[in-house]
């Protein structure tokens, strides 16, 4: 059996092989990492106690530059930011727009990027306000954040979301309205989140379609690796359905590497979703 360690080596200097080619064209890259991570329930085996150490140690491994995270309790947000010192992180409460409830917390690497902006928005016609809309069973929310690179001055406007698992109406509102939220000036769209929905459903066309859409960072990637299915339901095979978790990107970027990792530690998965990385080339507006 592949140890976690190995696994994450492999995984990590399949990852960094884009790094080169990046260089020699001399267009900067940067690492996207989407995780579900799933939240503190006492009743999960592994607990989050016994999976929080080794998921700093996979993220760490794969030394993302942006990370998106759903599901996250504050508390949580602590855990692996303790383990993650060279990032700074925001989020709030879906609950309350402060401390209650769950988070799409964004981490990013401050030595490299100048947060310009940062806020959460509610799925909702009132964004600005907590609560839950249309057909959720629960409040939703994407965090944004606009981050400056500081070597190359590229501009990236980041949304982390996490779409209802009940509502269909709510998914496919909640996709076009963070596809329709204007952009930070000058800066290009990425967008990543578990979105409860496959390729084939609405809320994926209302983030790809038409001149100006985004791209799947998995289906416009050279190279692929890992399972097509992200959910797991703590299992360690990988699952026959079609992906929920996603990057999507400007369409003036170039997404060299794509991977679903598929760690386990002690045999057992580290969340009940397999997160998921892209390695994109930054090209500046043209």
């Amino acid at each position: 059996m592949i140890s976690h360690r190995l696994r994450l080596a492999v995984a990590a200097l399949a990852l960094a092989t884009a790094h080169p080619v990046a260089a020699q064209a001399q267009e900067p890259s940067f690492r996207v990492m989407s995780y579900n991570i799933r939240y503190d329930n006492p009743e999960d085996r592994p607990d989050w106690r016994a999976r929080r150490g080794p998921m700093a140690r996979q993220i760490a491994s794969i030394s993302p530059d942006i990370l998106g995270v759903q599901e996250a309790l504050l508390p949580m947000v602590a855990d692996l930011s303790a383990g993650l010192p060279d990032y700074a992180h925001y989020g709030v409460g879906r609950d309350d727009g402060d401390k209650a409830g769950e988070t799409t917390t964004i981490f990013y690497r401050d030595a490299r990027f100048e947060r310009l902006l940062a806020e959460t928005r509610w799925c909702s016609p009132t964004p600005e306000r907590p609560g839950k809309a249309y057909d959720a069973a629960l409040p939703r929310t994407y965090t944004r954040v606009v981050l400056r690179d500081r070597a190359s001055g590229v501009l990236l406007d980041v949304r982390n979301a996490h779409l209802d698992h009940k509502g269909a109406e709510s998914r496919r509102l909640c996709a076009r309205q963070i596809r329709d939220q204007a952009a930070w000036p000058n800066a290009r769209l990425v967008v990543l989140g578990d979105f409860n929905s496959l390729p084939t459903d609405p809320p994926h066309a209302a983030l790809t379609s038409g001149e100006n859409g985004l791209r799947d960072a998995r289906a416009a990637s050279a190279v692929v690796s890992g399972p097509a299915g992200t959910f797991n339901d703590f299992s360690p095979s990988a699952p026959p359905t079609g992906p929920i978790d996603y990057v999507f990107v400007d369409r003036g970027f170039r997404t060299a590497r794509f991977a679903t990792l598929t760690d386990t530690h002690d045999g057992q998965v580290i969340s009940d979703h397999f997160p998921v990385v892209a390695e994109i080339v930054l090209r500046p507006l043209n």
